[in-house]
């Protein structure tokens, strides 16, 4: 349990599981107003990460596409089935941006 300043400004317990935010050292229960920018900035953090590993996952397959990988892949039509392949994944992930 901890102690914090409620809505009313008087001190209540609360579990230690409840978000709280701090001000000067001082424990707040968040208002519906702190949840809501509260829960909207996890939202961007998520789509910030998303969109990270999205751009992650291009950059790991375009470095397959080496020019001594495609001079070879483009020697064979199965080689070429792979470069188109690859591309092709490349393009859903780039629509997901």
């Amino acid at each position: 349990m901890k102690t914090i300043i409620g809505l009313d400004g008087k001190e209540v317990e609360v579990a230690d599981n409840i978000i709280t935010k701090s001000i000067d050292g001082i424990d707040y229960l968040l208002t519906p107003e702190d949840e809501s920018e509260r829960a909207e900035g996890l939202l961007e953090l998520k789509s910030f990460q998303t969109k990270e590993k999205v751009k992650d996952t291009i950059r790991n397959l375009e470095v397959t596409l080496t020019s001594r990988r495609l001079r070879d892949a483009l020697a064979s039509d199965e080689g070429k089935t792979w470069v188109a392949d690859v591309e092709k994944l490349i393009a859903i992930e780039r629509a997901k941006l």
